[in-house]
């Protein structure tokens, strides 16, 4: 996860100053991240999502959605309906 970037469009120097810009990365509940996974800043990953091995998530993902890539992309999703009915008989792992 890297929340920080350097300041290079409005530093005090090029290519970058020694200040960051911070942004807040949120993981929401039963997010499954594969592994090797990188989530930059100011990403939001709804509740239920999973996200493929070895991708990179530099937009938010949407709840129990499915993605891949680098950079990240939903490309399915999983069945909600189902998703909620374990989630209301608490059946978690």
């Amino acid at each position: 996860m890297i929340t920080q970037i350097h300041n290079y469009d409005t530093g005090n120097a090029i290519p970058y100053d020694d200040s960051y810009i911070l942004k807040d990365i949120i993981i929401k509940d039963n997010v499954w991240l594969g592994d090797r996974v990188i989530i930059l800043g100011g990403v939001m990953i709804e509740e239920g999502a999973i996200i493929q091995a070895g991708s990179v998530v530099v937009s938010d993902i949407p709840k129990c959605a499915i993605a891949g890539g680098h950079p990240a992309k939903v490309f399915k999703y999983r069945d909600i309906e189902h998703y909620e009915k374990l989630k209301s008989e608490g059946k978690f792992n």
